[in-house]
């Protein structure tokens, strides 16, 4: 074989075998690749397994029928729990309340506390839940609720704290918000419920949901309205976390801090119905010097006692109280008064006109 007939077969070899040696390159790579997806597949799908544990109800959610509402993949817990300190104290024995909690938003620190992570009923405090997932899963507000028969009949039947709509009224969602939380109606949450997800079932679902993303220890929904059920329930310390959350959301601010509203005039009401706050009903919010509260929520049922959770401004910063299991409606109001006074403003308990 001559000189240049051998250069060449010597470099037809070299070609073939770095062809053969691009190739191996290639699938080793391609090896690789499919591996780290495998992996990072099934890490995922761990940390999604022990997500959803968190939440014993948890089912992944198609609306079936024309009303459908997406639903997004739980997120990381969203606020911290506020921890006690060297500076956090226990309410005084004339704090009429099974278990309370009162947290400054801005240091996320507890100022003062009782019994907070023990489980109690929420009664209606459970509505400002339903109020965040309706603001968060619903369209406009200008969009059209309707009230029926079946939904307004039962809770009747249930005594039901309602907000006055008639069966068959149709109006605004706005104005069912409004009626909710005002009002605490019960007729105006269920028509939320069916208007945002079809029915107060798969609403309900949302909003265990909604605690798996929030990160909420001890908290589990079973009705939309607060009517007592033993599943439904939660603690001082995770409803402190749910109004804060709320409070980040300004369509939710705006019911909560509402004093009075009036719906739309229709052929049922042609003036329009009137709603006032269960709160602000009771008091003015600026009673104490120095302490100026925003809005909340009231609740009540047998099981649960009297319930309040609210938010106040003083010296520019901002606190939430909530307080569950009270005697009585005025006590509620008199200790929130006193407990923002005496624990964030350096004041005075709050004295009662005689």
């Amino acid at each position: 074989m001559n000189k240049g007939r051998k250069q060449a077969v010597f470099t037809r070899c070299l070609m073939f075998g770095a062809a053969v040696f691009l190739l191996v390159l290639i699938a080793f790579g391609i090896v690789l690749v499919r591996s780290a997806s495998g992996k990072k597949g099934a890490e995922s799908a761990e940390m999604t397994a022990i997500t959803l544990a968190a939440s014993e109800t948890y089912t992944d959610t198609s609306f079936e029928g024309e009303k459908e509402t997406q639903i997004r993949e739980p997120a990381a817990s969203f606020v911290v729990y506020p921890e006690r300190n060297n500076k956090s104290v226990e309410f005084s024995e004339d704090y009429d309340a099974k278990s309370a909690l009162l947290i400054c938003c801005d240091s996320n620190e507890v100022v003062a506390y009782r019994n907070e992570k023990e489980r109690i009923y929420p009664a209606s405090l459970v509505k400002v839940m339903t109020l965040i997932v309706a603001a968060e899963n619903a369209g406009d507000f200008s969009e059209t609720v309707t009230v029926t028969d079946e939904m307004v009949y039962p809770l009747n039947e249930l005594e039901a704290s309602m907000a006055g709509f008639m069966p068959g009224e149709t109006f605004a969602l706005e104005d069912a918000l409004y009626g909710m939380i005002l009002e605490s109606g019960a007729d105006a949450a269920l028509a939320v419920a069916v208007h945002t997800a079809g029915s107060e079932e798969k609403f309900v679902e949302l909003m265990n949901r909604k605690t798996v993303e929030l990160g909420l220890k001890d908290t589990h929904f079973t009705n939309v309205v607060g009517l007592h059920h033993e599943e439904n329930y939660s603690t001082a310390a995770d409803m402190v976390v749910i109004l804060e959350y709320a409070l980040r959301n300004s369509r939710c601010r705006q019911f909560l801090e509402r004093y009075e509203y009036t719906t739309a005039p229709n052929e049922q009401h042609p003036e329009g119905l009137k709603f006032t706050s269960t709160l602000f009903s009771r008091m003015y919010g600026d009673e104490m010097p120095g302490v100026k509260i925003l809005g909340g929520k009231t609740g009540y049922t047998d099981e649960a006692g009297n319930c309040i959770e609210t938010y106040a401004e003083i010296n520019e910063k901002t606190y939430i109280l909530v307080i569950c299991g009270g005697k009585t409606n005025w006590n509620n109001i008199y200790d929130t008064l006193s407990a923002y006074s005496v624990y964030c403003a350096g004041g005075k308990r709050y004295e009662p006109p005689a």
